[in-house]
């Protein structure tokens, strides 16, 4: 039946067929291949011996089969077929073949794709296909071919066409025969290249191009300067969606708003704050997927856009959703060509321009002194099988997905779930990360849903990036970023747990794991809905109960609530740590433990080898943003309480103290873009589809648009109940003055991280020689942490007060002479004025929702 496949060619030696339920293998069963389009009568079946029957399981020999008709075989509609002595057909499936591809037909070369340089060469990976054609046209619209051409098949399965230097600048489309397993016949598609380095508008057709032309390279491009980066370690990372950068830029041209060559754009609001938080010590800006993805029709004259302004509440959410699939809005975690950039956030998104205009943007980001990562979606794509958007399935059916024991393709992702452990599908996954630092220079990568991944993968991965040099590749391997998702769901976990790049099996990677761990301790709840109003350490719980009837995991009694925020604190001071696994602390109860015996929702909290396989933060493009976090679990009509609805500036305070746990922990902080600017998307706990007027940021800090409407029924109809008084709040609305001191605050945190090597260790050793907690002398208290390093040119104590009310300190620690530190000060919040030190008396008085940071220099002789 199509879609039937059972049958698995694991190698040139061997076949492992899954029988059907209840058939008993006898004396008289025989098992062939046979040549499907064929009725069995007219077939020449090449018998295959039994190996061996394991319950369900038959293994069969095929190591007397000659690889000259192996060769013939995979290219055929191949079939096993059961029969009894008398041919009698009892069952016929079709044959999986990624273990005989990978041990028989793997390709080393690095030349996959059209190349076109000293002259032009395509090649294609295809060893299942029956013949392969290139389709050649002058222009992107055209829809007869100005030539086709027949491919050499070579050695494991490459076929060939070797094109003179006249075609550069042509597209082109395969043209691929082979038997599809799904549909149960042999099928042609012209599909595109998954090596396509430029494409015309959608994707349509893949096309020839040089990447050293000025079609595709802007001046200065070779001399490239990067800003300077000691180390990893220094690393501060700002993630930002394309779109949210400009497309509400009114100082950027209409038709260059929302695409690359927004950020060229030197006077505009966006590009001078990004280079206000450069200068003042931000490394790092991530951009979600700009690889080519099928979410956005890139033909912009075809768009609607709602942008605003709304007449009341559910408006806004209404006609977008009106107009989802003709709007330019998505995250892009959709792809469709890996090596490609997408075309709707290019000017021209026909052709070789969009290559051009990336590199434009990463110059232009370069220039104001902020390093590019790129996220990247490598666990799925878009469409499979015989669906518009689909490529690998239309090449090599069955064998770039992960499919189950009957051919059928997993999507525990989302979408098809490609197969990494398959060893093409590894070198697609390679060369792609690879053709992306090489072509557009890039400084980091961040890996979307790692544990669909295996460690191995991800190692190899790894150490191809960092094998690049500046002088054979124009990068620097060792100044690149690795990280990413690590979190234990989906189809290679679910069989191969211990194996899968997940936050357990982190340890040693060398790769940097997302901390939910710190983001739910600080923030309350997760990132789920249905605990949005449940607090933490930073958002009221103990100190300021919401007593919210929304809550999940909150508990009801204030002593409980106390418990819970110390084991929160440990947990946070684990993250604070840099989540090394080894390092060992006193926890609230007063033992001594190390971080990975602490537990957290029933797992170990530290995961860690080294402080950069810890990414801390506290929002990210996925869940509530941090301000609408700390909206759902600030107080909200709570009448136990004076004033009932906590005022904007106690949920600012909220939000300030929340944001500088991450940027003062060990680890490298990354911050969703926006957050210094108290951005909301007014609820909305996935905003993916959600539009620009959605997901907008006023770089100019006069609004952050809370309460310009419903978030959008499709993800959150449920919550509207909840969001819609609190967005009509008065109370819940801020000032433009307090989003620009909320920014002043994160530049503070920038610049005092930077101003010190404590804040960027690394090594456990250096962690545990520089980096300790201390209690009051009284007791452990909730909601206080006091974090002291010290090298010996100074040591720095940093506590964390989540108290409503001023708290007092003490401890002999305290006896020296402590001062604010100079780059955070009641200049940077002003109630650090508040600030009382007493050496005498060995203590510090801390205002309440406030992170002080005390210096004392010159202390290479006290005895800490």
């Amino acid at each position: 039946m199509a879609g039937d496949a059972r049958a698995k060619w694991i190698d040139a030696t061997q076949l492992k067929l899954k029988l059907p339920p209840g058939f008993y293998v006898s004396a008289s069963t025989q098992f062939y291949f046979v040549d499907g389009s064929l009725p069995l009568a007219q077939n020449t079946p090449i018998n295959l011996p039994v190996i061996s029957v394991q319950g369900a399981y038959a293994w069969l020999s095929t190591a007397h089969i000659k690889k000259s008709n192996i060769d013939s075989l995979i290219r055929k509609p191949l079939k096993v077929v059961i029969t009894a002595n008398n041919r009698t057909l009892l069952d016929s499936t079709s044959v999986q073949y990624a273990g005989l591809l990978d041990s028989s037909y793997f390709y080393e070369g690095d030349d996959l794709g059209a190349n076109c340089e000293s002259h032009c060469d395509v090649k294609l990976w295809a060893p299942t296909a029956q013949n392969v054609r290139l389709h050649l046209f002058r222009t992107s619209t055209d829809e007869v071919p100005a030539a086709i051409l027949e491919g050499d098949r070579l050695d494991q399965g490459v076929w060939h066409f070797p094109l003179s230097r006249s075609y550069e600048n042509y597209f082109y489309l395969y043209e691929v025969t082979s038997f599809q397993p799904l549909t149960n016949k042999i099928e042609t598609y012209l599909v595109t290249d998954p090596y396509s380095k430029s494409l015309s508008i959608n994707g349509e057709k893949s096309q020839l191009v040089s990447l050293t032309s000025s079609n595709t390279t802007p001046q200065g491009w070779e001399s490239l300067q990067k800003p300077a980066l000691n180390s990893l370690n220094d690393s501060i990372i700002y993630e930002l969606h394309l779109r949210d950068f400009s497309a509400n830029e009114n100082s950027i041209p209409p038709d260059y708003r929302g695409t690359y060559l927004a950020f060229t754009f030197e006077r505009a609001s966006g590009v001078q704050h990004l280079k206000d938080l450069a200068d003042a010590g931000l490394t790092h800006v991530h951009l979600l997927p700009f690889n080519d993805f099928g979410s956005v029709n890139e033909r912009k004259s075809e768009w609607d856009n709602y942008q605003g302004p709304s007449s009341n509440l559910q408006e806004p959410q209404s006609l977008i959703g009106g107009m989802r699939t003709s709007d330019p809005f998505n995250w892009g975690y959709d792809p469709v060509h890996y090596l490609t950039p997408e075309g709707s956030y290019a000017v021209d998104a026909d052709g070789a321009s969009r290559v051009k205009e990336v590199r434009e943007m990463v110059a232009a980001i370069n220039n104001i002194g902020l390093r590019v990562v790129q996220d990247v979606v490598l666990n799925h794509t878009y469409q499979g099988g015989a669906e518009p958007y689909s490529v690998f399935d239309k090449i090599v059916p069955l064998y770039y997905y992960r499919v189950d024991e009957e051919g059928r393709t997993f999507k525990s992702s989302c979408c098809n779930d490609t197969a990494s452990e398959h060893r093409m599908m590894e070198k697609l996954m390679i060369d792609s990360v690879l053709h992306w630092a090489r072509t557009y220079k890039l400084d980091g990568f961040r890996f979307d849903l790692m544990s669909f991944h295996s460690r191995g993968t991800m190692a190899r991965i790894r150490d191809a990036v960092r094998g690049l040099t500046l002088q054979n590749d124009g990068v620097d391997g060792s100044k690149i970023l690795l990280y990413g998702e690590g979190w234990s769901f989906g189809s290679f976990f679910d069989s191969n747990p211990k194996e899968a790049m997940t936050i357990e099996n982190s340890y040693g990677t060398e790769y940097g794991f997302f901390n939910d761990r710190l983001r739910d301790a600080v923030r309350g709840g997760t990132t789920s809905a249905a605990e949005k109003s449940d607090q933490g350490f930073a958002t009221g719980l103990y100190f300021d109960f919401n007593e919210e009837p929304a809550n999940r995991n909150t508990p009801i009694y204030l002593e409980d609530q106390r418990g819970k925020l110390l084991h929160l604190g440990d947990v946070i001071k684990v993250g604070l740590a840099g989540n090394i696994a080894e390092f060992e602390f006193k926890e609230h109860l007063g033992h001594t433990i190390r971080a990975n015996d602490l537990k957290f929702r029933g797992a170990p909290v530290a995961f860690a080898n080294e402080a950069l396989e810890t990414i801390n933060y506290v929002s990210a493009h996925d869940g509530y943003g941090l301000w609408d976090a700390v909206q759902a679990k600030a107080p909200f009509n709570n009448y136990n309480r004076t004033p009932s609805i906590a005022s904007s500036e106690e949920r600012r305070r909220m939000h300030q103290l929340a944001l500088s746990i991450p940027m003062l922990g060990q680890g490298l902080p990354f911050i969703e873009s926006g957050t210094e600017l108290l951005r909301s998307k007014n609820g909305d706990q996935d905003s993916y589809d959600s539009g620009d007027f959605f997901n907008r940021i006023d770089w100019k800090g006069t609004t952050n648009y809370w309460g310009a409407g419903l978030p959008p029924a499709w993800k959150n109809l449920n919550d509207w109940a909840f969001w819609q008084p609190r967005l009509m709040a008065p109370e819940m609305k801020v000032s433009a003055a307090q989003i620009q001191r909320t920014k002043e605050y994160f530049k503070g945190l920038l610049r005092v991280r930077q101003s010190s090597p404590l804040f960027k260790l690394n090594t456990s050793e250096a962690i545990a020689q520089h980096l300790s907690f201390i209690d009051n002398e009284t007791s452990a208290e909730p909601g206080l942490i006091a974090m002291l390093l010290k090298n010996d040119s100074e040591a720095l104590l940093v506590l964390f007060n989540a108290s409503r009310e001023a708290r007092t300190f003490s401890n002999a620690k305290l006896r020296y002479n402590w001062k604010l530190h100079p780059l955070f000060d009641e200049a940077v919040d002003p109630l650090l004025s508040q600030v009382v030190l007493q050496p005498s008396q060995r203590l510090v008085q801390i205002p309440g929702r406030t992170t002080v940071i005390l210096q004392l220099l010159n202390n290479a002789n006290r005895n800490y």
